[in-house]
């Protein structure tokens, strides 16, 4: 069989189409040759068509899944705004490009309001999407809140799937509220669980490590979250001004240019 027809075969596999990869590689060679060369061109052509319309959609819908709120990307960051974002930008950048769902993104940004760091937490889940891996962007207290109105309803192990089962989990806005025992608790289970499946979770916060107790309940369960949570991530530390500032400040200057 000539590697023409194999890759063909391959790509016909590759879309499920079983079948129809079998008869092909049956009976395509047995074609004059000057009907192989119709068959291959135009139905290669088609093939690849339809695992670019399929690769479309599925990253289209990764993002709606995703509940993003606002889509931003890295491209539309500006990392010379400050020192710590040029500090930064090398090895933020990296873990981007690099992303593969073998590779899974983790990493914690930390920092007063306003630097960036839910765009550049959005930024690494919308790449994370364009790869077709499974993303979820929500708040810190949107889950609990969700998980404790679950619980109360004893539907609580569904509600704990929906934050496991993504590949790619970014909590925003952790430390703007403090939480009970039964809200660590329940936030814990999700750290937890995703710790030991190796899944990527990503999280924003405007607290150093050593004040989340402030957070949670109690040191013992601060500790043991930021030891799951750290334990795989990349901890990106923002200072300076206001990002938010920043970017006003730039598009009001281009407005009076």
């Amino acid at each position: 069989m000539s590697k023409t027809i194999e890759s063909l075969v391959q790509l016909l596999s590759d879309l499920k189409l079983k079948h129809m990869a079998e008869i092909l590689s049956a009976e395509l060679p047995t074609l004059p040759p000057g009907e192989q060369t119709i068959v291959l061109r135009y139905l290669s052509r088609w093939a690849e068509t339809e695992k670019a319309g399929r690769q479309a959609a599925l990253i289209q819908s990764r993002i709606r899944n995703a509940r993003f709120q606002r889509i931003q990307t890295a491209d539309a960051f500006d990392f010379t705004y400050s020192k710590a974002t040029k500090a930064i930008e090398r090895s933020y950048l990296t873990l981007h490009q690099n992303l593969a769902k073998d590779r899974l993104p983790s990493a914690v940004f930390a920092g007063n309001a306003g630097l960036g760091k839910t765009h550049l937490a959005r930024a690494l889940g919308y790449a994370a999407c364009q790869k077709g891996i499974s993303t979820l962007f929500t708040t810190a207290a949107q889950m609990v809140n969700h998980l404790a109105h679950a619980q109360k309803a004893f539907v609580l192990e569904s509600e704990l799937q929906k934050y496991r089962r993504p590949l790619v989990l970014i909590i925003d806005e952790l430390g703007y509220v403090q939480m009970d025992v039964q809200a660590s608790n329940l936030f814990f289970q999700v750290i937890s669980a995703r710790h030991d499946a190796g899944s990527g979770t990503i999280a924003t916060t405007n607290l150093p490590f050593g004040k989340w107790n402030q957070i949670f309940a109690n040191d013992a369960i601060a500790h043991a979250i930021v030891d799951r949570l750290v334990s795989a991530a990349e901890v990106f530390y923002l200072e300076g001004t206001s990002y938010r500032e920043y970017q006003r400040q730039l598009k009001i200057r281009g407005q009076k240019a």
